[in-house]
């Protein structure tokens, strides 16, 4: 009986951001009594054999304890960091997620996965039609795409995806909530004390 990881991918943690909005470092925002980029961490752990940190700063998150790779050229945004990842990882398929996104929704990585046959990536859009390609699923197979936008200066993600093989797993809005602003960090840590709280008087 299989008790490991149920999904056979690594995990990427995208942690390259400037956080000019948050206007200091967000990944290290305390969320549920740890850094937020820990909490992500802790959510990835129980589903994904391997988990690594991407980042320019890797002096920033020894904390983690997790293996970390450099971007091959830093300032080209998250395509570097999503490649740099991709390049290091042993699994073919790899989850990829931005170190602001607190809660990671299992069900949509399940209907990712159901996705993958056939396809080079996995991600999530929108009604609106706008990607979530920092929340997705990346083929080992898409390196040389990403490496060809990078060395031509191309750094967009929506640029990228056009040109590849994606399966697009619709949400709604909502559903994926990234902390960008202060505003957006007080309104998810008080969302998530009601809840809890809630959940306290519950059970009591």
């Amino acid at each position: 009986m299989n008790t490991g990881p149920p999904y056979d991918a690594g995990a990427v943690i995208l942690a390259g951001g400037s956080s000019r909005r948050m206007g200091t470092n967000k990944c290290l925002l305390p969320y549920q009594g740890v850094p937020l980029i820990q909490h992500v961490a802790n959510q990835l752990q129980p589903l994904f054999p391997s988990v690594t940190v991407s980042t320019n700063t890797p002096e920033t998150y020894e904390f983690l304890g997790l293996p970390m790779v450099c971007d091959r050229v830093s300032g080209q945004g998250p395509l570097a960091g999503i490649a740099a990842g991709i390049a290091a990882s042993q699994h073919p398929w790899n989850f990829v997620i931005a170190a602001d996104i607190p809660e990671i929704p299992q069900p949509l990585i399940a209907e990712m996965v159901r996705q993958m046959p056939g396809k080079q990536c996995v991600v999530p859009r929108t009604r609106a039609g706008h990607y979530e390609p920092l929340i997705a699923f990346y083929h080992r197979a898409l390196l040389a795409n990403m490496k060809k936008n990078l060395d031509c200066g191309n750094f967009r993600m929506h640029d990228f995806l056009d040109g590849v093989q994606a399966a697009a797993v619709l949400v709604s809005e909502g559903t994926i909530g990234n902390l960008n602003t202060p505003h957006d960090y007080t309104a998810s840590t008080r969302t998530k004390e009601d809840k809890t709280n809630n959940n306290q008087q519950t059970t009591t």
